[in-house]
């Protein structure tokens, strides 16, 4: 059979081309044919599918609106480049762009990218996953994460953009700015995934969404969203557990308001009285470089007091989140909890999530006489970070506050910057990740849940600075691991030595065969053994894996049983002296 025939056959069972010397194999999908480019990746073929539309641009009226599919076309796709990332500061991290391909910002970016094995085929039904990229919900793209490394596993990956800071999570609290657009663009993502994946080779029935940070808060979110059902089995949200105490923005309305006067949608005078449809159509008239001026001031950001939670994140909407996560999980028979049960997860976090400590306290410096490089005094603990956690976490502010300020302290300065970083990491994100796991493994045998925690520390910094104090692998280090060999693989010589493509290596096949199977064990790697509440099994991940159990067992019982404990009696002994 000649090659021109078999490139028709393949086109008509809408089967990608997978040939070595052909530059820019093409795809027939439902939505439209596309070109791609083929990509030799460490003696492997990989096809890439780039810039790819899901939704119509989110531009004009649909501003502020949920995403609309995007509609069919009959014109080859040039998916040859990538597109542009969403809105955003590139001035906050200018380091992060300097090797990105396409450096443009623009509202139409909700696009998607597709890397292809040369292995897949519809036959085959490949697994799928999918990857939603971090940054505080603010920043961050799809085209910065080379998914090479999981393609050459056997697998499909789609990597995705979506609306990011006041674009894809200002609310007004009401029917006027819901909110959450950023979330319903991932579902609209999804949506295209599994109306499309089938034409690239991949199984539509077995897709795992991952990602770490905010991608990783995104993926746990989405698996409370019951109207996801279907759209994936199994996720990995990594250092992103949605029931975290800054899981829901606190007062999201006055970023809404102060984003009005900042752009003279609002005059001073009309502050209380501002009808919210009236404001939010002003807002859709301003240039996107205006609310993005706007998002960076700080005056939209800031409110006067110290805060851990972020003020442009997910809001409470009625459609997408009726209540807060907590909320949900904590009822074993609400429609959420049967769902995020229901699905298989593995979820994790790193040993140093505090080394986005810099972001917060770095203000703090000179107005507390200190300085980061030396260490962080206990000033910071008992007075700053220790009431900030009482009120955010625990809705307590006197007794939780003296707790953790007794339990933290250290004479030593490092040791004292050490124990902060602790308390910061554990209550941001450990304890959370714990709780999301007993959630989810509870009063069941299967599906499968499995935990990690990620050790394996560079000698480089990740955007933030690090401090000679610091210990273990900091906030999203497993992440310059997993995606490469371009772009993050590529910050630092260590990442390319013999032993740190080992460690990718294993890192991707757990990853790649609990996506095939609901479960990372295999031939080749350690043993994993799955969480239960019970004995709380992890896998700690360096280059030399290890098993363990009960993943920081103290820490963990102060801050999600004793402190508990503590504020229900403190309750009981306030209503007997009320009652008396």
């Amino acid at each position: 059979m000649t090659s021109q025939l078999l490139l028709f056959v393949w086109l008509q069972a809408a089967m990608i081309v997978h040939t070595s010397c052909q530059s820019f194999p093409t795809v027939s999908t439902p939505s439209g044919p596309i070109k791609g480019v083929v990509v030799p990746t460490l003696g492997k073929d990989i096809v890439q599918f780039r810039n790819i539309p899901y939704a119509k641009p989110p531009v004009g009226n649909l501003r502020f609106e949920k995403p609309l599919p995007v509609e069919p076309w009959t014109k080859m796709l040039d998916g040859t480049m990538f597109g542009p990332s969403c809105m955003q500061d590139k001035n906050i991290f200018p380091d992060m762009w300097e090797n990105v391909e396409n450096d443009a910002i623009s509202e139409d970016c909700l696009q998607l990218n597709v890397y292809v094995p040369n292995t897949a085929s519809i036959e085959a039904k490949t697994p799928v996953m999918v990857w939603i990229h971090g940054g505080g919900m603010f920043m961050g793209n799809s085209s910065s994460y080379d998914a090479s490394f999981f393609a050459m596993k056997d697998v499909i990956v789609v990597t995705i953009n979506y609306r990011l800071g006041i674009f894809g999570f200002m609310s007004t609290e009401d029917s006027a700015l819901p909110g959450n657009y950023g979330l319903w663009d991932m579902i609209e993502a999804l949506r295209w995934v599994n109306k499309n994946i089938a034409s690239f080779g991949g199984d539509p029935k077995s897709v795992t969404i991952f990602g770490e940070s905010a991608g990783g808060f995104a993926v746990s979110y989405l698996a409370m969203i019951p109207r996801t059902e279907g759209l994936f089995q199994r996720i990995i949200p990594q250092s992103g557990p949605a029931v975290a105490f800054m899981g829901i923005a606190p007062n999201p309305a006055r970023v809404v308001k102060a984003t009005g006067k900042f752009v003279e949608c609002i005059a001073s005078k009309d502050e209380e009285d501002i009808d919210n449809s009236v404001l939010v159509n002003c807002l859709k008239q301003k240039s996107a470089e205006e609310l993005l001026r706007a998002q960076s001031d700080p005056g939209t950001q800031f409110f006067g007091s110290f805060s851990l939670s972020p003020v442009i994140w997910p809001a409470i909407d009625g459609e997408l989140l009726v209540r807060s996560p907590l909320d949900s999980l904590n009822d074993p028979k609400s429609e959420e909890s049967i769902y995020f049960r229901s699905l298989d997860m593995l979820a994790g976090t790193t040993d140093n999530e505090a080394s986005l400590i810099p972001l917060f306290f770095q203000g703090l410096q000179e107005p507390m006489e200190f300085n980061m490089t030396d260490g962080i005094p206990t000033s910071v603990l008992c007075n700053v970070l220790a009431p900030t956690i009482a009120k955010e976490m625990f809705n307590d502010e006197t007794v939780v506050s003296d707790l953790l300020c007794k339990e933290y302290s250290a004479d030593n300065l490092e040791q004292q910057a050490r124990n902060i970083s602790i308390l910061y990491g554990d209550a941001m994100f450990v304890s959370p990740t714990v709780q999301l796991l007993d959630f989810h493994a509870k009063g069941k045998v299967s599906p499968n849940t499995f935990q990690y925690t990620f050790t394996q520390a560079v000698n480089f910094p990740l955007l933030v600075p690090l401090f000679p104090w610091m210990e273990g692998a900091g906030h999203g280090t497993e992440i310059v691991y997993m995606f490469g060999p371009t772009g993050v693989n590529e910050m630092d010589v260590s990442l390319s030595t013999d032993e740190g493509k080992a460690f990718t290596d294993v890192l991707v096949t757990y990853w790649t065969n609990f996506a095939k199977t609901g479960t990372p064990n295999g031939d080749g790697v350690v043993p994993w053994q799955a969480f239960s509440s019970k004995g709380r099994d992890y896998m700690e991940l360096k280059y030399q894996p290890e098993p363990g159990q009960n993943l920081y067992k103290r820490r963990m019982e102060f801050l999600l049983e004793d402190i508990p404990k503590i504020l229900k009696n403190k309750v009981k002994t306030e209503l007997k002296i009320d009652r008396k």
